[in-house]
């Protein structure tokens, strides 16, 4: 039997991360530039990396919704950490 309280934890990892020793050259640049904007390497940036399609689309969409625009790029970072924090995202 399962002890629900355990399954609830926060630390309880669901997937695996790819490491940089396992990272491909395209997945090596993403995490380059992930690495030069954050600081590191999120873990959400490590899980899209197991799918490499997934990874390349998540970074171009990324581009798309930092372009420069009528709201500066640091207001956006805070909105979508707010909108994460509201739904509930646990990346």
């Amino acid at each position: 039997m399962r002890d629900s309280a355990a399954d609830t934890r926060e630390d309880v990892v669901r997937t695996r991360g790819v490491q940089d020793l396992e990272a491909g050259v395209f997945t090596k640049l993403i995490f380059w530039r992930a690495k030069r904007r954050y600081g590191h390497v999120p873990l959400s940036t490590r899980i899209r990396a197991n799918d490499s399609k997934l990874l390349a689309l998540a970074e171009l969409m990324s581009k798309y919704t930092s372009a420069r625009g009528t709201v500066p790029p640091k207001l956006k970072e805070l909105v979508q950490l707010k909108v994460a924090a509201i739904v509930g995202c646990p990346l």
